[in-house]
């Protein structure tokens, strides 16, 4: 699902979060005005071993204001065995397996006022209840081989954005292979004889590779890509693109012919199709899922609010939906009728983009800003 103009779905998550971020500054303090306490977040994390992090320092003032202090604090590990952080507050967990269970308090100063969390390291295989591994450069899009009635595989596959590449793992994580896919990769979706369709951002593209990893097609679509699903609920193939620029979806047949093509309200992202051939949407501007029928005509049955950024959508065997909440760092489970089911919760300061899922119901979910995917299992 990411690119880098301001065209691109990436490039408009950074500019809403910097919006966010300035509108939650309030200043520096206005005159006269003291720094009083400096806070850290994410606060008293729990971080695997080998894991990255940003950390953000803010200050509050005597007259009520507060500001971002992240670059300009001092900033120190107690235990650099443990995690060093640099200057700009990135802190690096040590990859060695004997710093499971270990501690490091995290401080800032500035001015003489002190602030501190304390980071605690757990194993990398094990995080709030879901199983995880590192990805190479930046992952965005993740796809399954998990069609039902279908022989396939159930490997995983995952682009990564930073190096223009997808990587391919078993259910455990294993690498299995990589290749690459030129542009800037994104949203990625697979067919029942494991074609993979991949969104090409930087050329608004739609590429096609077979489960080798050779690109048999590719197809320009209108404005920028970002989400892509497949559809095979009536046994044909086709190929759903949302266009965020355009705020269109686009349907395809699996050789890129055009069939149809409808407006969105908003800015649509992440697109999933249901085992009834049914479609949904997720509208990042508005903080909607929106679902439409089967039949292609663009006729919006529903839709149902998420809460802050909703970007990542999919769809269990029992049409369960799914949507990453980018800023609220959860994901969410409806109903097919847009009811809430549940909730499922990455550590605090992780950044849920991509969602697939397999026959089992397993959830798969990459952290774009952390190098992660993580496996959830649920029952569908």
């Amino acid at each position: 699902m990411t690119g880098r103009s301001l065209r691109y779905p990436m490039a408009l998550l950074v500019s809403v979060l910097m919006l966010l971020l300035v509108a939650g500054c309030g200043g520096s303090g206005g005159t006269g005005a003291t720094l009083t306490a400096i806070s850290i977040s994410p606060n008293m994390p729990t971080l695997p071993v080998g894991a990255t992090q940003q950390f953000n320092a803010t200050g509050f003032y005597s007259d009520g204001s507060s500001s971002d202090l992240t670059s300009s604090v001092t900033w120190r590990s107690s235990d650099t065995t443990v995690a060093t952080i640099t200057a700009a507050g990135v802190l690096s967990v040590s990859t060695d397996p004997a710093s499971v269970g270990k501690t490091s308090k995290i401080s800032v100063a500035l001015n003489g006022v002190p602030g501190s969390t304390l980071l605690t390291v757990i194993p990398q295989g094990v995080i709030n209840g879901a199983t995880s591994w590192f990805t190479t450069g930046s992952p965005t899009g993740v796809a399954v081989a998990s069609f039902q009635n279908v022989s396939s595989s159930g490997n995983v596959f995952v682009t990564d954005s930073t190096n223009n590449m997808l990587h391919v793992y078993n259910s455990v994580g294993t690498p299995i292979a990589s290749w690459p896919t030129v542009g800037a990769p994104d949203g990625v979706a697979i067919d029942p004889l494991n074609n993979l369709y991949v969104i090409d951002i930087s050329n608004n593209l739609v590429r096609k590779f077979n489960a080798s990893g050779t690109q048999s097609t590719s197809w320009s679509t209108t404005g920028t890509p970002s989400g892509v699903a497949v559809d095979y609920s009536s046994g044909t193939v086709y190929v759903y693109v949302a266009d965020s620029l355009d705020k269109m979806l686009c349907k395809y047949d699996a050789n890129g012919t055009f069939i149809t093509s409808w407006s969105t309200t908003g800015t649509p992202s992440g697109v999933a199709v249901d085992y009834s051939g049914n479609v949904y949407v997720t509208d990042i501007t508005n903080s909607l899922l929106r679902k439409y029928s089967s039949d292609g005509s663009g006729t919006q049955t529903a839709s149902w609010s998420t809460t802050d950024y909703a970007y990542g959508v999919a769809v269990d065997h029992s049409n369960y939906v799914y949507v990453t909440d980018y800023l609220g760092e959860t994901i969410r489970k409806y109903d097919t009728f847009g009811n809430f089911a549940t909730t499922l919760f990455p550590p605090a300061g992780y950044n849920p983009y991509g969602v697939a899922l397999d026959t089992a119901g397993n959830v798969y979910v990459t952290d774009l800003f952390h190098n992660l995917l993580y496996k959830y299992n649920q029952s569908p």
